[in-house]
């Protein structure tokens, strides 16, 4: 088994690629391998850090334009090789991802639970918290 080359330690540098990766392949596992950053250290960071959380969010949302870009110009009948500027592209699996990634646009419709925006930003672990605060007031009340 490989062992990755991976750091705790965090500069711009490195940030500065996990983000041109993210932009590239929208793949968190590859932009950290190549970034050598641990996977738990930049969700801990987007978690806690607000501007790197909108750096993340517009990396990916570069890389969903680019699949958004590619099935709308193969849908207007363009001739595209399946090796559109060196990435290949599986339409299917682009289709899902975009409605994954963008339910609004390319979604069913359908509700989808914690569609509240506020429950979304909030980090992992203040949900969390909360949900205890709210398991030791229950308890309190029926003691």
């Amino acid at each position: 088994m490989a062992i990755l080359n991976t750091s705790k330690r965090w500069s711009s540098k490195k940030e500065d690629l996990f983000l041109e990766v993210l932009q590239q392949t929208g793949n968190v596992s590859v932009a950290t391998a190549k970034a050598g950053l641990d996977r738990s250290l930049v969700y801990r960071r987007r978690n806690t850090e607000p501007e790197f959380r909108e750096k993340w969010q517009n990396a990916m949302d570069q890389a969903l334009d680019y699949l958004e870009e590619y099935l709308w110009d193969k849908a207007m009948g363009k001739e595209l090789n399946d090796n559109h500027e060196g990435r290949v592209v599986d339409e299917k699996i682009a289709i899902f991802l975009l409605k994954a990634h963008r339910p609004e646009i390319f979604g069913d419709g359908k509700k989808r639970r914690d569609t509240n925006e506020k429950l979304r930003e909030q980090s992992p672990r203040s949900r969390l918290l909360k949900k205890l605060d709210n398991m030791a007031n229950k308890s309190i009340d029926k003691g």
